[in-house]
């Protein structure tokens, strides 16, 4: 193996972890473009649902950015049924009466006008917390819910919070001590 050799410049030293910048893109209106589907179910229901890994398509220094965004399949007159339709027709997937439709196959690759949030999201992995700031898709632009025309933002939503499977209040007493002196920034 022969010598490296070029120049370095330590300002530029991470901790690594990761692939690349994580510094998320600022609120504004994107489009985005769907990467990569994955089918699931939902822990809670047990309904189908995409997981949908989405990259923005817009030219420029946040091209390619990922933002994530789930799509829960819920059935005609439930609760959630019309955002479901609604998240659907942002990526150009129109639903009404029957259907039949491969989510996988359909939705890669489609794209979608958005506003994107920044919100910070932990997550702890080895007894550690991470905090880090990420995207997350405030709001899905359609014909019926079409984006700002005069440019300006909404107001700030909060992300949808996800519930995890309870804890016993043993178990949080016992770790919240040694995750709360061990934070650091990671990718997710």
């Amino acid at each position: 193996m022969g010598n490296w050799k070029g120049t370095a410049d330590a300002a530029q030293e991470s901790g690594g972890g990761g692939k690349g910048n994580f510094t998320p893109a600022p609120r504004a209106i994107y489009t985005i473009q769907v990467a990569d589907v994955k089918s699931g179910k939902t822990l809670q229901t047990g309904r189908d649902k995409v997981d949908l890994e989405c990259e923005i398509s817009d030219e420029g220094e946040y091209f390619g950015k990922k933002v994530w965004l789930t799509i829960t399949n819920i059935p005609a007159g439930e609760k959630g049924h019309g955002i479901m339709l609604h998240s659907l027709h942002a990526f150009g997937v129109a639903l009404d009466g029957a259907f039949d439709f491969d989510p996988e196959q359909d939705l890669q690759g489609r794209s979608a006008r958005v506003l994107l949030g920044v919100t910070t999201r932990e997550k702890v992995k080895d007894g550690r917390t991470y905090k880090n700031d990420v995207n997350f898709v405030e709001a899905l632009y359609t014909e019926k819910h079409p984006e700002p025309a005069d440019g300006v933002l909404p107001p700030e939503k909060a992300p949808a919070v996800k519930t995890a499977p309870s804890v016993s209040t043993n178990v949080t007493k016992a770790f919240s001590n040694a995750r709360a002196s061990k934070q650091e920034e990671v990718p997710f």
